[in-house]
């Protein structure tokens, strides 16, 4: 397991990194890319669980992805058959109410 992360990030999200970082007390670097010359690579040194899980709800706030980590991976998705099954149940119960009121009291 490494204690380090890599993330990719624009000029204008450093400062706002550098801030987190000082206030978490976190040893990091800071690096340009060289294509695009616009994005800088900043690797920040883990000391414990509790700053890593701080860090990763930073970057999901920020929207900043992890360098290495496929996003795609993690992401939350809804299943189509629930969203199916939550749309037929009131249509359902509007079938088997119409049902009932077409038969009177005392109609057999």
């Amino acid at each position: 397991m490494s204690d380090t992360l890599k993330v990719v990030v624009k000029k204008k999200f450093i400062p706002s990194l550098v801030e987190f970082c000082l206030d978490e007390s976190v040893e990091f670097n800071v690096k340009p890319q060289a294509f695009p010359d616009t994005d800088w690579e900043v690797t920040l040194k883990m000391a414990d669980i509790k700053t890593a899980v701080v860090a990763g709800m930073f970057f999901r706030e920020n929207k900043i992805e992890i360098a290495g980590v496929d996003q795609q991976k993690y992401k939350k998705t809804t299943k189509k058959g629930d969203e199916k099954a939550e749309e037929t149940k009131p249509a359902e119960t509007k079938a088997h109410a119409s049902k009932e009121e077409k038969t009177e009291p005392g109609m057999f």
